[in-house]
């Protein structure tokens, strides 16, 4: 006789159902998307499932003549078919110019439903081309959770026409702070853009690229960049990363 604390043998048939479901549990498991991680350890950006609507549209001058062709183009670093999230109350935004701005610029941030604009400030013209940021917390303003933001950076040609003017515009959405953000956040270096990145937290993921491209000569960064198309600034980023001097 078996003591009372023995276990009992399944029958064959409970065992037979139980293989299958440790089985199709195991099927499961592997489906799950493995971590944003390039074969080279660089950031690749996992877009946000839940897919807020908007994205990036290109300043570019829309005259002719002359003048036009003198003026830069601007691009936002962000998504192009989609808003990019953040988990930032004070999020640092990039943008990138083709070449000096000879002209002001400007900084805004406007909210749906809403007259005036969130921000509207005028910042120092960009001196060469490359990227460069802007941080909210410089200009004491915060982003509400679950608003999507419309953020643009201007090169002022006509304050009275501003169809004259260089205008980019993207959007951008705060999102709470879940497990799998927690966890990015904590990360250090250029893994921490990474994780950044396949959390789906765009601005954050260039954010933590930007601040580690000393380490890592500009690759995650660039990486992001080339991912969502913004092919001109990840060339003029790589460019300038050949130019400087190795860090020691």
């Amino acid at each position: 006789m078996m003591s009372a604390g023995a276990s009992r043998p399944l029958p064959a048939a409970l065992a037979m159902l139980l293989a299958v479901a440790l089985a199709q549990t195991a099927d499961a498991q592997s489906d799950q998307p493995a971590p944003a991680t390039a074969p080279d350890g660089g950031a690749s950006y996992k877009p946000p499932l839940r897919g807020a609507p908007g994205g990036r549209v290109g300043g570019a001058s829309r005259g002719a003549g002359k003048l036009a062709a003198t003026l830069p183009s601007i691009e936002l670093i962000a998504p192009l078919d989609h808003t990019g999230e953040t988990v930032t109350a004070t999020p640092t935004l990039y943008f990138y110019v083709s070449q000096p701005v000879a002209l002001p610029t400007q900084f805004t941030i406007s909210a749906p439903l809403r007259p005036a604009p969130l921000l509207e400030a005028t910042f120092a013209s960009p001196p060469a081309r490359g990227l460069y940021p802007l941080r909210l917390a410089d200009y004491h303003v915060q982003l509400e959770p679950g608003v999507v933001y419309t953020w643009s950076v201007s090169a002022i040609v006509d304050t009275k026409r501003w169809s004259r003017n260089v205008v980019a515009s993207a959007t951008i959405l705060r999102v709470p702070t879940e497990a799998a953000a927690e966890a990015a956040m904590r990360a250090a270096g250029p893994s921490r853009a990474a994780a950044l990145a396949g959390a789906g937290l765009w601005y954050d993921a260039v954010a933590a690229a930007a601040d580690s491209q000393n380490l890592d000569r500009h690759a995650a960064l660039d990486r992001l960049l080339t991912e969502v198309g913004l092919t001109g600034p990840a060339d003029a980023d790589r460019a300038l990363a050949a130019a400087a001097p190795t860090a020691r």
